[in-house]
């Protein structure tokens, strides 16, 4: 029903699932071309995000493939991007307190998992009328295989010394290609209240 926006990997729709009668929303892989590589990295995003339930991450439903294109299919978020919204300026304190602690909630999710989000920056934070919502699994990662073994671990889909993740909010090992961990995530949420805050990028 409409293109709400691209990013590396794919492009994200608007739809309607004429079987549950729902609006949804669908990413695409953005190419064919993209090699193994990138339908790997596009079936560990689903299963990052599929083995979490909590509600500060964004719900998915299910993953398919149409002619040789993969595709998630995921809850239509209401709302704004945190990034949309910083635009307006700083925010208050009684307003980017509950924000940091949505987000921190569900990296406790996460990391009770195993799985580290790499790229957390205000894009990815969603702000709707009932809570937040960390989006985007693309370049998560597991700090402990055996926990998630059914995500792909970092080894098999970045080459050592390889930088996965947005510069601004990058913890430093994370810029210089080292092994990350989960306060690299901690780092990131860190800058991002901060830039809610003062109103301007950390870094």
């Amino acid at each position: 029903t409409g293109k709400l926006g691209e990013g590396g990997m794919g492009v994200v729709y608007s739809a309607y699932d004429e079987q549950l009668g729902r609006a949804i929303a669908v990413k695409a892989m953005s190419s064919l071309d993209g090699g193994d590589t990138v339908r790997k990295r596009f079936w560990r995003e689903a299963r990052a995000a599929a083995s979490i339930n909590h509600p500060n991450v964004c719900q998915l439903y299910e993953i398919d493939e149409d002619d040789g294109r993969l595709f998630i299919v995921m809850e239509l978020l209401e709302g704004e991007p945190l990034g949309d919204r910083l635009r307006s300026g700083a925010m208050s304190v009684a307003e980017a307190v509950p924000i940091g602690l949505a987000v921190l909630s569900a990296l406790g999710a996460l990391h009770s998992r195993g799985i580290i989000h790499r790229d957390l920056k205000p894009s990815n934070v969603f702000l709707t009328p009932h809570g937040v919502k960390v989006l985007d699994f693309g370049l998560a990662k597991t700090s402990t295989p055996e926990q998630s073994p059914s995500l792909l671990s970092s080894d098999e889909l970045t080459r050592t010394g390889m930088i996965a993740g947005t510069p601004r909010y990058m913890a430093p090992e994370q810029v210089t290609g080292e092994p990350v961990d989960a306060r690299s995530d901690l780092f990131a949420t860190g800058a991002i209240l901060f830039e809610m805050l003062a109103g301007r990028p950390a870094f």
